[in-house]
């Protein structure tokens, strides 16, 4: 890679955001990048970019287009309309040259907000934000991966899937990783539920699936994994989101919670806390 060419490519600046009809999805604009210093104008090289979102200024931010693109235009589908989102977008510039792709560093990042002045709305919304951020905790989310690097361990080619649920490479999803870090969220947990079931050898206690919610703007789905405070892992085993007006209010989550032994706990989460 050139380095120095690396170092040259300046992100695109005046980064807009609109809407063109309605706010169901935005569209993304910027300056043009001229071609880097030294490059000549009739080679056969292109000036192309990539568009990343994240849920916090300061956060994760994943490149959200496929291919690097050809203008300086995105349109964004997949837009909450929570007020409470806020949609983060960084775009970088890439040089294209017969085939090799080198990227510069991302622009300062640009935040879209979808507004509402419901008052009914706002006084629920403050009253469950009052309520996570007083008897709620603080979890990690983890989702799931479906596409990626296949695991080299036990991915099976016929069924399509991973073939143990006990790899300590791709933790029984089939794919490199797992799970991808996403960000931290308030979530309250709901009272443990406990049985008893007599056998004809002893009594056993169990623990049914520990009930949670949250007012997180991204729809978590079953099989993510919550992360508490304290280390322990859940695995959300059913979701059900509950909605008014149109809006997201807050997601009704039943957890399991992981064995400690389970290879699961190998898992690093240093995308969230890189110092560590």
């Amino acid at each position: 890679m050139n380095i120095e060419l690396k170092k040259s490519l300046m992100p695109p600046t005046h980064i807009d955001i609109s809407y063109p009809r309605d706010n169901s999805h935005i569209v993304v604009t910027w300056n043009e990048v001229k071609k880097p210093k030294g490059v000549s104008k009739n080679d056969n090289s292109a000036i192309k970019y990539n568009v990343y979102k994240g849920l916090t200024q300061n956060g994760i931010f994943y490149k959200i287009n496929g291919k690097p693109l050809n203008s300086n235009r995105f349109e964004d589908y997949d837009l909450s309309r929570n007020p409470n989102v806020q949609n983060w977008y960084k775009v970088s510039t890439v040089y294209e040259n017969e085939g090799e792709l080198i990227e510069g560093a991302l622009s300062q990042p640009r935040c879209f907000q979808v507004r509402n002045t419901d008052r009914w709305f706002m006084k629920m919304n403050e009253r469950n934000l009052w309520i996570l951020k007083n008897t709620g905790m603080l979890f990690d989310l983890y989702t799931r991966k479906y596409d990626g690097e296949r695991c080299p361990r036990c991915f099976d080619e016929i069924r399509g899937r991973a073939g143990t649920p006990d790899c300590a490479i791709c933790y029984g999803t089939g794919y490199v990783g797992g799970y991808d870090p996403a960000y931290q969220l308030y979530v309250r947990l709901k009272p443990f539920q406990t049985s008893m079931d007599v056998t004809p050898n002893q009594m056993m206690i169990q623990n049914a699936p520990t009930g949670a919610w949250t007012i997180s703007d991204t729809k978590i789905m079953n099989r993510d994994i919550l992360i508490s405070p304290t280390g322990t892992m859940y695995q959300v085993i059913n979701s059900m989101i509950n909605q008014a007006g149109g809006y997201l209010f807050h997601q009704e989550l039943n957890l399991k919670p992981f064995d400690p032994n389970d290879p699961i706990y190998m898992m690093k989460r240093t995308t969230l806390y890189p110092r560590l």
